[in-house]
């Protein structure tokens, strides 16, 4: 099935009335989150539960060397952070484009079976994170595509563009939610390959197959370019949906 590509970053329309924050507002945020989670760390320290942060407390008490608390402390919060807008911001974006290719929810809704195969796929197809945000420092001399990167320099790695990469997938710009093989790099790689990818996989799934079942009619309540997406963030999604069914 052809596709209609998911607007990219760059041209994601403002978000209504809203802007960037203001740096010293963010920063505000930012330092209740990492008190709040610097609380749930010290409780979890006085009373263990079997959770993944009671674990992060007691591999940095029994090894003080491996995290220091304000590690433990960041690392927390990015987990919460990471694992909850992705997983949030993801599913309206693979609702839109299952909505607004010709043809891909009538597939899912007859062969519901192909849902974990689809899933890999709109992962591939659909650009999450708004820029290459993460640069990457060469360890040595190497050349990328032509030019010279010196050791200590940075490249800025463009994963969306890898998960269109024409010597890796076949017609690479086209959803196909039957694709078997998929080496797609949405959940990252190596020692940054997402820590909660398998959640982010059975959460996403679960999403899908409820709304097949619930709302086989589901479709956009609104022509298919209203819907305006949320700028000013590293992560790409709509600030609204409406739908019907």
């Amino acid at each position: 099935m052809r596709s209609r590509p998911a607007p990219p970053a760059e041209h994601a329309a403002p978000a209504g009335d809203r802007h960037p924050l203001d740096p010293g507002l963010a920063q505000h945020y930012l330092d209740s989150l990492l008190a709040y989670m610097g609380g749930l760390v010290a409780r979890r320290r006085v009373e263990p539960t079997g959770d993944l942060l009671s674990a992060m407390v007691r591999a940095r008490d029994d090894n003080v060397d491996r995290l220091t608390e304000q590690e433990l402390v960041t690392l927390a919060a990015g987990l919460l952070a990471a694992g909850h807008e992705t997983t949030v911001t993801q599913i309206p974006n693979m609702v839109y484009v299952l909505l607004t290719t010709p043809g891909a929810g009538d597939t899912l809704r007859d062969r519901p079976e192909l849902v974990p195969v689809a899933v890999e796929e709109l992962m591939r197809f659909i650009p999450l994170g708004a820029t290459a945000a993460f640069p990457r420092y060469a360890t040595e001399d190497v050349e990328l595509g032509g030019v010279l990167v010196r050791a200590g320099e940075p490249a800025v790695v463009n994963i969306a563009a890898a998960n269109r990469d024409d010597t890796v997938f076949t017609d690479a710009d086209r959803l196909d939610l039957t694709r078997q093989v998929n080496p797609h790099l949405g959940f990252g790689h190596g020692v940054h390959h997402c820590v909660g990818a398998q959640l982010a996989r059975m959460e996403l799934r679960v999403v899908l197959e409820t709304l097949l079942d619930r709302a086989p009619g589901l479709r956009l309540a609104v022509p298919v370019e209203e819907p305006t997406w949320k700028s000013g963030l590293l992560v790409r999604g709509l600030v609204a949906m409406p739908v019907a069914w």
